[in-house]
């Protein structure tokens, strides 16, 4: 099996894991998906990645932990297609909605 295909696996399973609530074993699963996209150096891969480890953090309440996801995503998503590009803009987007709801919550 390709390495590629390996990513794509472990990215689902970790999300099949979060949508079952099981934010631990998402957190793995997404955590072993992030170190095999750094190591193709595969910067969109890595972004949509750590998009939704950053998903999978908010999700737990762990708002500082997904903040930190999203920036290296959005990083990474400019990296490998520009600034701007689809992925990009569901980041921040993504982003963007984590900061209204904690600093509603701040209010």
């Amino acid at each position: 099996m390709s390495n590629l295909k390996k990513l794509g696996i472990l990215n689902r399973e970790g999300m099949r894991a979060c949508n079952e609530g099981r934010s631990g074993d998402a957190l793995f699963q997404l955590t072993q998906a992030d170190s095999l996209a750094r190591s193709l150096n595969a910067p969109l891969h890595e972004a949509k990645v750590r998009n939704n480890m950053a998903l999978v953090y908010q999700m737990s309440g762990k708002y500082e932990e997904a903040r930190i996801c999203f920036r290296i995503a959005a990083g990474r998503a400019v990296d490998g297609g520009g600034q701007g590009n689809v992925l990009h803009r569901v980041i921040m987007r993504n982003l963007n909605s984590l900061t209204a709801l904690t600093e509603g919550r701040a209010a």
